[in-house]
């Protein structure tokens, strides 16, 4: 496995969750975290599991997947890649990890624990204020695309639901 990249400010000004940090807040961001590689298919968080902190994809993509309650199946829910980040929920609440995250490549994230980030919006309430109206923002988007994408699941199912009780009959 190769060494773990450090993220650049650069890098990090390129993450929509960040974009609003100065180069020297994104600096001292950087000092606060660690660089870590995974190799393909290795779990990174495991949905249920108890930790808090935020990941930024420096390299590679991993794989977001949910598990069937009833069934226990895991569901492949959306890919990531560079750029992208998971784990901003931790960030807000204290509840445990909603999903499970998988490399699907050799992927290289930075990872930042909650404490240290919490520390860190703690400087400022501009800068707590701004990071959590992005944080806002970005669930509000995710939230409209998963109500549309029930919207067109439940007609779907509908739809083959009375197909079939018409071919029935």
């Amino acid at each position: 496995m190769a060494t773990p990249l450090r993220p650049s400010i650069q890098m990090l000004k390129t993450v929509k969750l960040l974009e609003h940090f100065s180069e020297g807040e994104l600096g001292k961001l950087i000092t606060l975290g660690r660089a870590a590689a995974f190799e393909a298919h290795t779990n990174i968080v495991i949905e249920g599991e108890a930790t808090w902190g935020l990941y930024v994809i420096l390299d590679g993509r991993v794989g977001i997947y949910k598990a069937n309650q009833i069934t226990g199946d895991m569901h492949d829910v959306a890919e990531l890649s560079v750029g992208n980040f998971f784990g901003e929920m931790s960030l807000v609440d204290e509840s445990p990890r909603s999903a499970t995250v998988k490399a699907i490549d050799p992927c290289q994230v930075f990872y930042i624990s909650k404490h240290a980030f919490m520390s860190f919006l703690n400087f400022s309430p501009a800068l707590k204020f701004g990071f959590y109206e992005t944080c806002v923002q970005e669930l509000c988007a995710r939230l409209r695309v998963l109500d549309q994408n029930y919207v067109v699941s439940q007609y779907q199912l509908w739809q083959t639901t009375l197909k079939k009780n018409k071919e029935a009959a």
